[in-house]
């Protein structure tokens, strides 16, 4: 896999994305939302995630469109909780948009290696490497078993799944959802046998270095989320 950006400092990328994260959570006013999603986008075009980009961007107009639909209907019990819903879903896009980006603008092991330099705890550093690497191998995974399925022919036609809900639950999510709980003990063992949990100091193999373009990125964040803060907090 190639990284557009690693002209940038993992540090900085990570500043960037936790930054921008936590500003997008707080941002619940309509206005800062819709930035925050449009941020999201183009961190995510800038480290070249262009078809995740596409899918999400979709996914979070589609719910923007049904939460307007939905609030002029009224406000019963069942439109709040629909609108809260869709809220929830709001951010999990935007946080997987920026997710998307940190994971094509820096490579896991410069992300542990700028974490290790930071001085970072154990206790941060091994479930980072368990995240980091589970959802690659679990979608990996879910690929090898929908191919299986469809060989077997279990799974016959697009409409399957939304025809056969139960059935696909019990044979797609429960086997994802027991190799899940395997996977997370192979990456912690495979982690701790690295010598990811000794006390002694790592050897840094590529030296990490602050530049101008580190700098710009940082600046960028910063007005980012000075500006959503604007959104949220400002005048009306």
């Amino acid at each position: 896999m190639k990284y557009p950006c690693t002209c940038l400092d993992p540090r900085t990328v990570l500043f960037s994305v936790c930054l921008l994260g936590i500003t997008a959570i707080i941002s619940n006013q309509p206005e800062a939302a819709h930035v925050a999603c449009t941020i999201g986008v183009f961190c995510a075009l800038a480290a070249g995630a262009w078809r995740p980009c596409i899918v999400l961007s979709a996914v979070y107009v589609i719910i923007a469109v049904g939460m307007a639909l939905v609030e002029k209907i009224g406000s019963t019990s069942l439109v709040v909780a629909v609108v809260m819903l869709s809220y929830i879903a709001q951010k999990f896009v935007v946080l997987a948009l920026l997710g998307v980006s940190l994971s094509m603008a820096a490579s896991m092991q410069s992300l542990l290696t700028a974490l290790q330099v930071m001085g970072a705890p154990q206790s941060i550093l091994i479930p980072c490497m368990v995240i980091l690497r589970f959802f690659p191998t679990i979608r990996k995974d879910a690929s090898q078993l929908i191919e299986s399925l469809k060989t077997r022919r279990v799974l016959e036609g697009r409409g399957y799944m939304l025809s056969h809900p139960i059935l696909v639950c019990e044979f797609l999510i429960v086997p994802l959802l027991m190799r899940s709980m395997r996977v997370s003990d192979e990456l912690a063992a495979s982690a701790l046998a690295r010598g990811l949990g000794s006390n002694k100091q790592p050897t840094v193999l590529h030296p990490l270095s602050f530049g101008t373009k580190d700098a710009v990125a940082a600046v960028l964040a910063l007005l980012a989320a000075g500006m959503l803060m604007w959104l949220q907090f400002g005048p009306r």
